[in-house]
Formats: structure tokens, C-alpha cells, sequence
């Protein structure tokens, strides 16, 4: 009798969005699993597609079903469970089917464009066998450690021995030695370890983070699954709160993954749990090299390793006998991807973790208003650390009315008391974190005589300035071009910079302080591999007295010399035209204020800013983020944002501007009237060209989520209708709105 299975084609395009029926012929029979890739016949092609399972009674006549060509891979590279994510994940974010079972497993695996390495190591080829003769004492040496250490490399066993390669030849050549390819880890902790000094483990938990533990520890291996949402305050110990939780997962016999929300914390974060848990640890994330990805992810899938560390797609690692899913900074909007498939890696954490029944622990110093919402529904049982560790008190944080400042003549970047603070740490040998979350020199270029500023001809931007490479440059696009001499409009040679971004910091400060060792970390410094854990380990070992740095410095650090953060300018996001800069302004500003005074000296945090009296300001200098919470609840609320209503974001992108108005357009006419939908706009959208497209965009407002899906599937559907080059992209739970 005939056995037949579904398949889901990795092909991306709407008409091929739904299984497709073959018959499994003999020679696969009980080869085939679910989340199995093989090659099937698709009209005059074969492709590569995804076992979805079997099925009793093909779609079509027993004639016209074609068979399975062929298996590609020796083994499943999904397994059921995370195939049943796949498909929860395009349905829960309206994309196709192969565009969410791409973004499970990495390209370069799927592409099988990295094979495992593989290097001679070499054996005796008789161990009892006499050797070379006493003569021969470079080759006797190297015979020796052989004996000792088989399994050495050539050049290994030439240290070893402490003789040159020729001996080690002489035994290959005399038969004494064979050599044997083996499998060799391209191991990402490489670089990492020797820039990383390892963190002791405290004897014991503070008596908050025994309460918090007594919650999730039952949960551990438990009947059902609980969510978590451990409140803490900068410095209160929420990653021991983790290990500890993390260590009853593996004596439970399960395994774990810990999501960090940028790659910058990821070298520190792995470090430490390599500290706590030695080599069952492996790391994720797309800072990567293809081969170490490779088999770390292999490492992975095989069950090796216990815990895993990792950024934003680390969600979906594959590990057999998940127990434990963490999110730390669960706030971070870098958690949302912004390419399809539009998933929130918290929202795909909860649902894995209940489709497992096991628990998941978001933590976070000033929680999003989302995870804050489902904690007073009961949605997330809520845990609170209210205080640092060994008794440290959070520092006091100062304002600096930086219109003060301009009254009083000061045109620097640095205020009066930031400068004072700066040279009395300096004094003190402290250390101090300065913030700017812009990068660049100058923010942009302007003609004091005619007004013309500089712009990207790709994107609706104005062009920074970057000293260092003396170059404009647009941050989204990666245009570039020479800085004018004289204005391109009006031929004025009143070209001026403005704007101030971490470059222009870092010229201020060494201006200022010449003596100060200084370094900065943002886009520009951190290109090259292992930057991140270099600059970090730098800095942690006192080898510089100011790091100046973008958001990638102001969470998860913690660095006990640091006794001052400066807030260059707390205004970068504040006014953007989004419901969420708010909440971003505060989160930012409370997280880079817990930098300081985390060892046994105090910390002080001094914020500049042109809006001293903006609500989110005032909040985060009391680091109060329960009022601030419940103050921006109500006001969304009342203005009919998230979470108080679903939204879903609709953005309409193309090279022609009329084409794309147009059908930003027509699909707002034909969602309007939909039960319980409201459509808001369309118009164009801030960032209104992007990369050479025109950009529209509008919303979808209501109480129901999936019948805001339902709407947007509609939108899909009113779009493909449409001929032109404008396309239509869904984002479900938008985390930015420019």
C-alpha cells in the first residue's frame, strides 16, 4: 500500500502557500519525518521543501501524485516542535509558510554552504612498537610525546616534543605515526575568553533573589507552564536569578536558552554563564562566522550542550528537552525583527514555552508596558527584586538644563557640572560611561546662507558627518560622499556642522581631559569580529578612564569603577513621531543610569537635556518605573494604543511615489467598514523614501488581534489585485511607527 506525505515547498510566493501532497516511494519509506527537507518534483523542476507530516488520502488521484525525489539532509533539521512554531508563526504574523520556516535555521545551513572542518591529528601507528633509534634524539623526543598525547596536531606534537616538523615527518614517513581527520569546533569563546577575566559566583542568593528563586524553581521540570516577569532594579542581581534557575533546569535534566537583546551583551553574558557552567554552553547570534555557526548550531541540534546564549533568533535554537526559556531586558525593541517574518521574540518565547509547558523568565529594570499590562491581568505573575546587592543604593540622578547652558555661553557638548564631574573622576583614577545614542561627528550638514542641508538621494534623511573618515554618511542606507567645501545651491562657503553625535563627544572630551584614556562604542568601532568583547574587556579592566558609547553601553554592563554616567543629551528620541519614544526615553535613561555605582564607590548620574520638565525625564531621574508605568497605561489608554488596543502596521513601498499613494490608498478603502477594525490614514509614512522606495503607511486598530489578522490578510489579498512595482508589507504588534 501506498504511504503519502504533505510538504510544504520553500518556495515564497502566495500561489504555493499550502501543502502539497507526494507519494513516498519504497526506498524512503521510515526515513521521512516531520521537519525532514527534501527535493520534490514542482512542475518542470525539483525543489526543496518541508515534511509537514503524512497523510491517509492524497488530494489527488493516485496517478497524478508525483514521488519524494530525494532526502537533503541526514538528519531532520526541524524538529516537530519547532516545525509547529513555523506554523504558528506565519499564521500569528501573516507571512508565507517558507518565509517562517527560513527563519528557524540559518542560511548558511540551509544552503549547506559550510561543511564541517576537519584537520589530521596523528596516532602511533603501534604503541608498543620500538620507535625510531636513540640516534635520532628529535624524532625519539617527538615518539615520546606522541606516546603521552595522542591525537595532537603536527605543529602541536612539534611544541610538545620541542623539535622542528622534520622530525614528525621521519615518523610518518618511517610508519610509526598515521594520520587521521577528525572534526575540529571553529570555537566562538575563543577570542572571547581571553578579553573576559571570569566573574566569582556569590555563596549565596540575597534573601529578594530567594524569594524570586522559591517562585521559579517549583516551576522547573513542573506539570505546567508558568510565566515570569522578574522585576528588578539595575544592580539587584537578575542574571544570578537566571544561573540559579538555569542550574535546577540541568539538574532537572533539561536544557536552556537565554536571550540577551544585542549582540554587544552577548560575549559578556556567555562569558559568565561558561564561568558557571563550563563547556555546555554555546552562543547564537548573527556576529557569527559562518563555520562557528555551523557547529555551534550542530552542537545544538545534537543535544551537546546544555545552555544557550544568544540574540534575538536564538528563540528558535533547537534543543532537545527544553526546560527554561530567559529573556533579559525583555523591554528592548531590538528583540522585534523588522524583516519578515515580523516576529517579537518575547511573544514566540511565551508561546514556545507554553506549547512545552515550561516556564519563561522575562526580566527587565523598567518592563515594557505590554509585559507591565499582563501582569496586572494575571497574564505573567510578577517578581521584584526593589534593591542592589551588598546593601548598594542606586545613585542620585541630577538634571542639567541645558538652556542654561546656552544663556550662559557654553556651546559645548559637555555642560559645566558634566566637565566638573568628569575631572574629579579623573582626579579620583574612577571611571565614567558617557551616552549619545547617535553615532557621527555632526548630526548634519547646513549652508548658513541659503538653508540647504545635506540629504541621502536614497532615503529621506539628512547625511552625518564622521570625522574620523571625513565623510558624510546616511545611517540607514550606507550612502556616502565627500563633505562640501562650498555650498552645491548658492556657492556659500558658510558650511557648518550641527548636531552632535559620539564622535564629536570623543573630540570634547580629549579636547578637555588630553590625559584621559578614552573609548568609544558604537557602529563605527565595532565592525570588525569580537569588537564588542574586546572594547568591553578593556574597559572592565580599568585600561580606560571614559567610555563613550550608543545604547550598545547602556544595559547589562557592569563594570564596578564606573562611578559617573553622563547623558550627552537625553532629547535624541524624546519628540520622534512614535506612541513609544516615551517609553524608549525612560527605559534608555533608567537602564544607562544603573551603569554607575554598581561596585563600593557611589555613583551619580548627570542627564542634559533641552526638555527638563517631560514627564518621562522627571520618572526616570526618581527611577520610578511603576508610576511611570501607570501614568503611561492611562494616557494610552485614553489615546487608544497599545496595549490598550492591537494595532497592526501596513506599509506600502515602491520606486514610483504616485503608485505607492495609490495602493496605500485602495487598500484602506477596502478595509474600511470591516467589524471591529478602524483604519487609520493612510498617509505618507516619516520616513517617507527609504532606500530609493516611497513609503505609505497605515493602521489597523481594534480590540481582537486575530481580527486584525483577518484584515491584514484582506489587505494581502486587495494588494496582489494591484499591478506595479509598490508592494505591501503586514507588521503585526509594530514596535516602531517611522
Amino acid at each position: 500500500m501506498d504511504a503519502y506525505c504533505a510538504v510544504a515547498v520553500d518556495l515564497a510566493a502566495a500561489g504555493t502557500d499550502r501543502p502539497f501532497h507526494y507519494r513516498v516511494p519504497p526506498a524512503l519509506a521510515g526515513r521521512l519525518d516531520r521537519g525532514q527537507r527534501v527535493r520534490v518534483p514542482f512542475g518542470p523542476r525539483t525543489v526543496v521543501g518541508w515534511v509537514l507530516g503524512a497523510v491517509d488520502q492524497p488530494d489527488l488521484p493516485a496517478a497524478e501524485i508525483r514521488d519524494v525525489a530525494a532526502v537533503v539532509d541526514p538528519e531532520p533539521l526541524l524538529t516537530p516542535e519547532l516545525l509547529d512554531l513555523g506554523l504558528w508563526l506565519a499564521d500569528q504574523y501573516c507571512c508565507l509558510r517558507a518565509q517562517a520556516l527560513r527563519a528557524l535555521v540559518p542560511a548558511d545551513l540551509r544552503h549547506t554552504r559550510v561543511r564541517p572542518l576537519e584537520e589530521d591529528r596523528l596516532f602511533p601507528a603501534d604503541p608498543a612498537a620500538e620507535g625510531p633509534p636513540a640516534s635520532r634524539r628529535a624524532q625519539v623526543r617527538a615518539w615520546q610525546a606522541l606516546l603521552e598525547a595522542p591525537g595532537l596536531t603536527r605543529t602541536a606534537l612539534a611544541e610538545r616534543a620541542g623539535c622542528g616538523p622534520e622530525a614528525v615527518r621521519a615518523l610518518l614517513a618511517a610508519g610509526l605515526a598515521v594520520a587521521r581527520p577528525m572534526a575540529v569546533r571553529r570555537d566562538p569563546f575563543a577570542d572571547v575568553a581571553a578579553a573576559l577575566p571570569p566573574e566569582p559566583a556569590p555563596a549565596s542568593p540575597t534573601p529578594a533573589q530567594a524569594e524570586a528563586l522559591a517562585a521559579i524553581l517549583p516551576a522547573v521540570g513542573g506539570p505546567r507552564p508558568e510565566a515570569f516577569l522578574l522585576h528588578g532594579v539595575t544592580g539587584s542581581g537578575k542574571t544570578e536569578v537566571y544561573l540559579r534557575a538555569i542550574a535546577a533546569t540541568l539538574a532537572a535534566g533539561r536544557r536552556a536558552i537565554c536571550l540577551v537583546p544585542e549582540i554587544a551583551l552577548t560575549p559578556q553574558t556567555a562569558a559568565r554563564f561558561r564561568d558557571r557552567f563550563g563547556e555546555g554552553v554555546a552562543v547564537l547570534h548573527s556576529g557569527l562566522g559562518e563555520g562557528e555557526r555551523h557547529d555551534e548550531w550542530w552542537r545544538i541540534r545534537r543535544g551537546q550542550v546544555g545552555v544557550v546564549v544568544g540574540a534575538r533568533s536564538a528563540v528558535f535554537a533547537p534543543l532537545p528537552d527544553l526546560g527554561l526559556i530567559v529573556l533579559d531586558e525583555e523591554h528592548e525593541g531590538t528583540y522585534k525583527q523588522e524583516e519578515v517574518p515580523r516576529y517579537h521574540a518575547r511573544e514566540v518565547a511565551l508561546h514556545r514555552a507554553a506549547a512545552l509547558g515550561i516556564p519563561v523568565i522575562l526580566g527587565s529594570a523598567t518592563p515594557a508596558l505590554e509585559s507591565s499590562a499582563a501582569a496586572a491581568a494575571g497574564r505573567l505573575r510578577r517578581l521584584t527584586l526593589p534593591a542592589r546587592v551588598l546593601g548598594r543604593s542606586l545613585p542620585p540622578v541630577r538634571v542639567v538644563d541645558m538652556r542654561t547652558e546656552m544663556e550662559a555661553g557654553n556651546r559645548s557638548v559637555l555642560s559645566r557640572d558634566l566637565h566638573r564631574a568628569l575631572g574629579e573622576r579623573l582626579a579620583r583614577r574612577e571611571q565614567a560611561l558617557l551616552f549619545l545614542n547617535r553615532r557621527g561627528y555632526a548630526t548634519f550638514v547646513l549652508c548658513r546662507s541659503c538653508g540647504y542641508v545635506a540629504r541621502c538621494p536614497r532615503c529621506a534623511v539628512s547625511l552625518g558627518y564622521h570625522a574620523t573618515e571625513s565623510r558624510l554618511r546616511c545611517h540607514y542606507c550606507g550612502y556616502s560622499r565627500r563633505p562640501p567645501t562650498v555650498c552645491p545651491r548658492c556657492g556659500s562657503h558658510y558650511i557648518r556642522y550641527f548636531g552632535s553625535g559620539t564622535e564629536r563627544v570623543e573630540a570634547a572630551v580629549r579636547e578637555a581631559f588630553p590625559e584621559a584614556r578614552l573609548l568609544r562604542m558604537d557602529v563605527d568601532t565595532t565592525g570588525t569580529k569580537g569588537a564588542h568583547a574586546r572594547i568591553y574587556g578593556q574597559f572592565r579592566r580599568g585600561e580606560a578612564d571614559v567610555l563613550i558609547g550608543t545604547q550598545m553601553v547602556a544595559k547589562g554592563w557592569d563594570i564596578a569603577g564606573v562611578t559617573l554616567v553622563g547623558v550627552v543629551s537625553a532629547d535624541t528620541a524624546l519628540n520622534l513621531p512614535d506612541f513609544r519614544s516615551a517609553e524608549r526615553t525612560f527605559q534608555l535613561l533608567c537602564q544607562v543610569s544603573g551603569r554607575a555605582g554598581r561596585g563600593d564607590l557611589p555613583g551619580e548620574v548627570l542627564i542634559q537635556t533641552y526638555n527638563p520638565d517631560h514627564p518621562a525625564i522627571l520618572a526616570a531621574c526618581r527611577q520610578d518605573s511603576d508610576a511611570f508605568a501607570a501614568a503611561e497605561l492611562a494616557a494610552r489608554a485614553a489615546a487608544g494604543w497599545p496595549p490598550a488596543q492591537q494595532l497592526v502596521r501596513l506599509v506600502v513601498s515602491g520606486p514610483d511615489g504616485p503608485g505607492v499613494a495609490a495602493l496605500a490608498q485602495a487598500v484602506a478603502r477596502g478595509l474600511r467598514g470591516e467589524p471591529g477594525v478602524e483604519v487609520l490614514g493612510p498617509s505618507e509614512a516619516p520616513l517617507a523614501l527609504l532606500r530609493g522606495q516611497h513609503r505609505w503607511h497605515l493602521a489597523l486598530r481594534g480590540a481582537r488581534a486575530e481580527v486584525l489578522r483577518e484584515a491584514a490578510a484582506h489587505a494581502q489579498e486587495l494588494a496582489a489585485r494591484v499591478k506595479g512595482k509598490a508592494r505591501l508589507a503586514v507588521d503585526v504588534d509594530p514596535q516602531s511607527m517611522l
